[in-house]
């Protein structure tokens, strides 16, 4: 698990206040860049755990955003549920 690097303190913001949704949506999707990124490349390190944790977090974002619609419409990403590693690697 990586530390929290930061003390609490606002961090500096640029461009201005942005709402708390849009926040969300760039949060979420530098999220999913990196979870695809891991999928299609599937580093030696990159474990079944860290997959599964993955999924859970894609699911509770589809799960938040899903009043409205799915995340994957929301950042126009690919779906999360295709399979991670390839046969004979776990």
């Amino acid at each position: 698990m990586v530390p929290w690097p930061f003390d609490g303190k606002a961090l500096p913001r640029s461009g201005g206040e942005k709402s708390l949704d849009s926040q969300f949506k760039i949060v979420a999707e530098a999220f999913l860049e990196s979870f695809e990124l891991l999928e299609e490349y599937a580093p030696i390190w990159y474990t079944e755990q860290h997959h599964k944790r993955a999924l859970t977090a894609c699911r509770i974002l589809q799960k938040v955003q899903g009043n409205s619609m799915s995340m994957q419409a929301v950042l126009g990403v690919k779906s999360v549920d295709k399979p991670a590693f390839p046969k004979g690697r776990h």
